[in-house]
């Protein structure tokens, strides 16, 4: 078996474990060489094993430095789409402390966590009239009682989304200071 297509479900908050994922694949010979359906199936070819630095940006407006900018620092765009960036690296096995990282600092990490924190919460808002129209213009109370049920889950899931990406803020904020001092 030389290819290999997996399905990955993942959260826009937990991105650095699908990077470890897919970095873990590259060390086990499984070359990334396609990404589809938003980010969640990942296709393989089967070759020798590498060390590669995997990275998930998250980019509301992208001006024309921006790849640029990426590529003169020796990162491949392996995906592009819906404010989604995935940039790949290589760097030697035998010196993991030269793992290559996207972001220059831990601002810039709180930056693209609040890039996410804002699309969520639009998303959210945009949600809102969806469900009242759905409520209004549904006869069946049953069925308005699913909408609301599955409506109540999804702003759950966003809240739960936005709490994470906070809690990591705090966390980065925290580790930032004990840098600075």
């Amino acid at each position: 078996m030389n290819n290999k297509k997996v399905f990955r479900w993942w959260w826009s908050w937990e991105s650095e474990k699908i990077e470890k994922w897919i970095e873990a694949q590259e060390g086990q010979g499984w070359h990334l060489v396609k990404v589809k359906s938003n980010l969640m199936r990942f296709q393989f070819v089967k070759g020798s094993p590498r060390t590669m630095r995997y990275v998930f940006d998250y980019q509301n407006n992208v001006d024309i430095d921006y790849k640029q900018l990426y590529e003169d620092a020796g990162w491949e765009q392996v995906y592009a789409k819906d404010n989604w960036y995935l940039w790949r690296k290589s760097y030697p096995a035998d010196q993991p402390e030269l793992r290559p990282e996207i972001y220059s600092d831990v601002d810039s990490i709180i930056q693209r966590n609040n890039r996410i924190k804002k699309t969520l919460i639009t998303v959210g808002l945009v949600l809102i009239p969806i469900l009242i129209m759905n409520m209004v213009v549904q006869p069946m109370w049953q069925i308005r009682t699913s909408i609301l049920v599955v409506y109540l889950l999804i702003f759950i899931l966003f809240l739960y989304g936005l709490n994470r990406l906070a809690t990591q803020n705090r966390r980065l904020q925290g580790k930032s200071k004990s840098l600075k001092n």
